[in-house]
């Protein structure tokens, strides 16, 4: 029994640094790492006390994995919120990378984010993640112009699943264009300060603009961690908020004293930051026109 442990542990920590090194994962590896993707169907009476309704068709996340597979997109990572009550059938995530979209020349290149849960109060969904060489981020897209892409349990088959990473990998020429629009708009000092506000609050939700200030030092959210980050262009100064947002690297001041930050470590938590962030960031280019 103590070998059987000590194996499951030493099995478990060979694929979290297989994920810490964005290598490809397999299958079985992924079950390892994030059951949930293979939790059964419920039973009646479970899927009572879930609140799943008829209507709900249960797809196992792993069916979905192979399917994305087939076109083309390679596993790196897999996690799953830590639950009590609905263990099991707790949202989780997968991502994936494409060797079609990573040119040697390029210090940028796309993810796909897969998120489910079997609970029955979501849907598949796909997001389109930017991951950047000099840092482990990544980023999320989030903008008017491109969502995220979600599919019901309602019936399933590979189709759905191959027109959803279609229209996505369509989508991804515009998402890399606007990555090289930040890189060559300039942002004044004051439309810095402007954003590391905005972005601030993302993560004090409930307060204004104007306390914000009062909060959190805005220099400090603006200042260099990184040698890549400096400079006044759009893409410098969302990669130094960001890094500094999402690893906590920053105090704040509540009325008592300085405090420092917390890491946003939830993947959730960390998807919705880095959409909002790229949301106030998309704000900043000059708008296309469109012509008739």
């Amino acid at each position: 029994m103590e070998n059987s442990v000590e194996n499951q542990a030493a099995l478990l920590k060979a694929v979290k640094e297989k994920m810490d090194n964005r290598k490809v994962l397999t299958l079985d590896e992924i079950k390892l790492v994030c059951p949930s993707v293979d939790t059964p169907s419920p039973n009646p009476e479970l899927r009572k006390r879930l609140g799943i309704t008829e209507r709900y068709v249960h797809v196992p996340t792993i069916n979905v994995i192979e399917d994305i597979i087939k076109t083309g997109w390679e596993p790196i990572q897999a996690v799953q919120v830590n639950a009590r009550k609905k263990k099991g059938f707790q949202r989780h995530m997968i991502k994936f990378i494409n060797p079609e979209f990573i040119k040697e020349d390029s210090t940028e290149y796309p993810e796909l984010l897969l998120s489910n849960s079997h609970d029955g109060t979501t849907s598949f969904t796909l997001d389109v993640g930017i991951f950047r060489l000099v840092c482990s981020n990544g980023m999320v897209i989030k903008s008017e112009d491109f969502g995220s892409i979600k599919v019901r349990h309602l019936g399933y088959d590979f189709e759905v699943i191959q027109n959803a990473v279609t229209e996505l990998m369509n989508k991804i020429p515009e998402y890399l264009r606007q990555v090289d629009g930040m890189k060559e708009q300039t942002l004044e000092r004051e439309q810095q300060i402007e954003f590391a506000r905005k972005a601030a609050m993302l993560r004090f939700t409930n307060t204004t603009e104007e306390a914000i200030e009062k909060i959190v030092d805005m220099e400090d959210i603006l200042s260099v961690e990184r040698n890549q980050d400096e400079g006044d262009k759009l893409w410098e100064v969302f990669n130094r908020i960001q890094e500094k947002l999402l690893n906590g690297k920053f105090t704040y001041d509540l009325g008592t004293k300085d405090r420092k930050a917390r890491a946003v470590k939830g993947f959730r938590q960390q998807m919705k930051l880095n959409q909002g962030l790229w949301e106030i960031a998309s704000s900043y280019l000059p708008k296309v026109e469109e012509t008739v």
